[in-house]
């Protein structure tokens, strides 16, 4: 499969000539959409098998055969780097294979061997990184090794919620444990002459009731978490578990489905809510060594909760220090979009451009400028027909 993959990125291509999910060559629905360890591959499960794109200009990189189709409906595919190797998980409307199992097709040989079953539970979710393999079944979360398929962690008494889940491509994990509502367990795991064992487990702590989601940046060095009513936001350092933002969001009782970094600093986060919005803001440097939190003040069980004094001015958080208010401050942007996503993420060779792909087809592309707060318009947006 490698060998297919030409990779003209550093040419200059207009997108708005090309059509690089035509329905009349691919009549099929998509069920998922995951980068590949390196960024360079987005891999769709599919009605019809998977498909592979380049993410530098979203051309096929692979020809979707008789075998690949065969496969039938696949929940979700991910491809492993650039190598042949493509991880999939039938979905339950399957009718060849199982949804307790973990598939490995070879799409250079169109072979494939069934690498992990469960043999009690189906599997919801899976996230192949750098060295290990995360299996999310109903009850657990099992770590196996990428080369022998070993089984080196079980994580029992978990939630298998996907927001309360968060993957890394640098072997971290974020999850919570059943009844814990104040807290986010990160783990680590690391490559040793071949071995892979868990380096440490580290407890993230809040002061709000519980959370609806969180979300780890992609280099697994801070942990962003969503309050139970949404107008909370901490982010917290990993390694220590100490807080470097807080985040107070005026308006009241929102659902927010995922948060996302972006990936050169971590320092664009990016808020998708459930009534197609979502909001772009910029972390700075927290001008406080140790801030602490002053959402806190906010009491959620007040029903009578007004709009405090931000009012989209842009500023995110609140830090006090010596009975003074500091703010890290910068603008933000927001814009809302139709229809239901299956992905969304910035933009991994640009840190200010967020892709977002819905379950219709429409690509749309969004770039942050440095103007102040207020609507963002997308510089790209194109649907296969």
């Amino acid at each position: 499969m490698s060998q297919n993959y030409n990779d003209d990125s550093e040419n200059i291509i207009d997108y708005t000539k090309i059509e690089p999910w035509n329905s009349r060559d691919y009549p099929i629905s998509v069920n998922s959409i995951k980068y590949n360890q390196d960024f360079s591959l987005l891999t769709l499960g599919t009605s019809k098998g998977y498909r592979i794109f380049l993410t530098s200009n979203l051309r096929a990189a692979h020809e979707p055969t008789d075998e690949v189709i065969k496969l039938g409906d696949i929940s979700i595919a991910m491809a492993y780097y650039k190598s042949s190797l493509v991880f999939l998980l039938p979905s339950r409307y399957n009718k060849t294979y199982s949804n307790n199992e973990i598939i490995v097709f070879d799409d250079f040989y169109q072979s494939k061997f069934s690498a992990f079953k469960d043999k009690f539970e189906e599997i919801l979710n899976f996230f192949v990184s750098k060295n290990v393999i995360f299996i999310v079944t109903l009850s657990k979360i099992i770590v196996l090794e990428i080369l022998s398929f070993k089984i080196v962690d079980i994580i029992n008494n978990i939630n298998s919620i996907n927001q309360l889940l968060s993957f890394n491509f640098y072997d971290f994990i974020a999850y919570s444990e059943l009844k814990d509502k104040k807290n986010v367990f990160v783990k680590f795991y690391q490559n040793e002459n071949y071995k892979i064992k868990s380096l440490k487990k580290n407890k993230i702590s809040f002061n709000f009731d519980f959370m609806q989601t969180f979300q780890l940046s992609p280099t697994g060095n801070l942990l962003a978490i969503v309050s139970i009513y949404g107008n909370k936001i901490h982010i917290y350092y990993t390694q220590n578990g100490k807080l470097k933002d807080c985040l107070y969001i005026s308006s009241y009782i929102q659902t927010i489905e995922k948060v996302f970094f972006s990936e050169k600093k971590s320092n664009y986060f990016l808020v998708l809510k459930n009534d197609n919005k979502f909001n772009v803001y910029k972390i700075g440097k927290a001008q406080v060594e140790n801030p602490k939190c002053v959402c806190d003040k906010y009491d959620d069980s007040k029903a009578t909760m007004q709009n405090q004094e931000e009012k989209n001015t842009g500023i995110f958080g609140y830090f006090r220090k010596f009975s003074k208010n500091y703010d890290i401050k910068d603008s933000h942007a927001h814009s809302e979009f139709n229809g239901n996503l299956l992905f969304v993420d910035f933009d991994r060779n640009k840190n200010k451009d967020i892709i977002l792909i819905s379950e219709t087809g429409v690509f749309i592309k969004y770039h942050l400028k440095k103007r102040p707060c207020g609507h963002i318009s997308p510089i790209l947006s194109f649907q296969w027909e």
